[in-house]
């Protein structure tokens, strides 16, 4: 059976991965009210390069899961989460 690992709950941007490694899935849940929040996630370790995933969570909307079906991230893994006047969203990255 295979395994994956996980960033565990992250609630800021941050560096998942800083190597080669396949993308499994996200799972994004917005945590409040407010203005719109965008969660990227890209093949790099910075935002910016090749955007794998893009998330727009709109005020008080469900957790949603990405299945990215083991994608190849060449370069690593980044996860921006950018809010307006928003609360922001948690959200955990898996990967192999």
């Amino acid at each position: 059976m295979a395994s994956c690992r996980s960033s565990g709950v992250l609630t800021s941007s941050a560096v998942v991965s800083a190597e080669r490694c396949k993308l499994i899935s996200i799972h994004v849940m917005n945590t409040g009210a407010g203005s719109v929040t965008t969660v990227r996630v890209f093949d790099n370790i910075a935002a910016s390069g090749k955007e794998l995933a893009r998330v727009i969570l709109e005020p008080n909307s469900p957790a949603i899961e990405f299945d990215m079906h083991g994608v190849i991230a060449s370069n690593g893994l980044y996860l921006d989460i950018s809010t307006g006047a928003g609360t922001g969203a948690a959200v955990s990255v898996e990967f192999s």
